[in-house]
């Protein structure tokens, strides 16, 4: 079975300081370690001690990605969801099919309202679809049947942490005992 890492980046002191935006999703979660950015991560190959692979996400006002990437900050959070090589597939596919899609601005900023908009609703003008980080993560789990379609595609990567909690393990993609790092 292959293995696909969901990797949220946790809120601290050094992710704050670095950008606005960054205390901003802090503020809207309810969590002390909020979780304010997501990634799924496609890993190919352990070189010991850092996995390597592909990742999948979208950062504020940029485009959708697909890179190879390795998590070297500490302020990474990672949990395995255990997929079938088609749910893998299928979820590979579904952000391939989607890299270049622009930023939901309109969502991203209305995330914390509640309404009822989609990363498709820019499809209504004939737009393609937009996206802010959660929102392709969770439509990419949706294409592999991981979560239900009934789960809304516009959750901050905290509500998405929790719902995921359950389902996944914690897990690393670093060795921590080769890369000699003290907690």
């Amino acid at each position: 079975m292959p293995t696909l890492y969901v990797c949220f980046l946790e809120n601290d002191q050094e992710i704050m300081e670095r950008h606005w935006l960054n205390r901003m999703a802090a503020w809207v979660s309810s969590s002390d370690n909020a979780k304010i950015h997501v990634e799924l991560f496609f890993p190919e190959e352990n070189r010991g001690e850092i996995v390597s692979g592909k990742a999948c996400s979208i950062h504020y006002g940029g485009k959708v990605f697909m890179t190879k990437k390795n998590f070297s900050r500490k302020q990474w959070c990672f949990r395995t969801l255990s997929v079938s090589s088609e749910q893998y597939k299928r979820i590979h596919m579904f952000c391939e099919a989607h890299i270049g899609d622009h930023f939901n601005y309109m969502g991203y900023y209305l995330q914390p309202l509640r309404l009822p908009l989609s990363p498709y609703t820019p499809q209504w003008i004939g737009l393609s679809p937009r996206w802010f980080c959660s929102e392709i993560c969770i439509e990419a789990l949706k294409a592999g049947n991981v979560l239900q379609d009934s789960v809304n595609a516009s959750l901050h990567p905290q509500e998405l942490f929790e719902a995921l909690q359950d389902a996944t393990t914690a897990e690393s993609v670093r060795n921590y005992e080769k890369l000699d790092i003290q907690f």
